[in-house]
């Protein structure tokens, strides 16, 4: 652990290449097949948490598409709030098993798990790192959604790695932590993530099942939004991150 900690501090490049090896790394550690860690731009426990500014592994470009539409199921609101409630009173880094976030027996009952087998994910580790009293660093480790449950131990190697990088957290975010974004549509929301990922608008049609006129209209509108006038201007609000470091 001490030494994956230090061969991220040592890495040459930007955040993104940091965080991206940092999380392949431990992935190999606790048996993770995916990851992604972006920025919790909503932390009102009765609201659905929104999520943007993602860097992620072991996805397919559908399996990631699932996976944003299941992230913001009605349902998760329910099934999450206890564990933004204790976020925002400890205000402290937390990281959490699948169990300790909702219920298993709530979880079994709910809707909500069938967007989570859609996207092939199952068992969960949440780590949250507060950064102002709105947004957090979130990072999410999956495994494939018939795999066994995550151990205590390795929910405990998960956030000794992750909460020895606070530099880390800081980094590649919007300056404004993406204060507008929750104000959105659903459907806003998960164009927007896909454009800064750098998706065609072809591959974002297809992906949601669309037309291309549709689309059109949600991508004029974000752009209006964020007062941009392009994809690589979008991408570059979302991933230029503090200081404007190169990513």
């Amino acid at each position: 652990m001490v030494r994956l900690v230090g061969e991220v501090a040592a890495l040459p490049g930007g955040h993104a290449e940091k965080k991206r090896y940092l999380m392949e790394g431990l992935c190999k550690l606790i048996d993770a097949d995916a990851w992604i860690w972006g920025l919790s731009c909503q932390r009102d426990p009765d609201k659905p948490q929104v999520y943007v500014s993602m860097v992620r592994g072991g996805f397919t470009e559908q399996s990631f598409v699932k996976l944003l539409q299941a992230i913001e199921h009605p349902e998760m609101i329910e099934l999450a709030s206890s564990f933004f409630l204790e976020l925002m009173e400890k205000k402290t880094h937390l990281t959490r098993l699948r169990h300790q976030i909702a219920d298993k027996d709530h979880l079994a009952r709910s809707q909500a798990i069938l967007a989570w087998k859609a996207a092939n994910i199952g068992p969960t580790i949440l780590s949250l790192r507060p950064l102002d009293e709105r947004s957090s660093s979130a990072i999410a480790v999956y495994r494939h959604y018939a795999r066994l449950e995550f151990s205590a131990r390795e929910s405990r190697i998960a956030h000794i790695i992750l909460s020895e990088v606070p530099w880390l957290h800081e980094q590649g975010w919007p300056d404004d932590r993406g204060v507008s974004v929750p104000t959105l549509s659903k459907r806003q929301r998960l164009t927007l993530n896909l454009l800064t990922l750098g998706h065609s608008h072809k591959q974002i049609a297809d992906r949601m099942g669309i037309s291309p006129n549709t689309l059109q209209g949600y991508i004029k509108a974000i752009y209006r939004h964020f007062n941009v006038s392009s994809q690589a201007e979008l991408m570059s609000r979302f991933f230029q991150g503090n200081g404007h470091d190169v990513g």
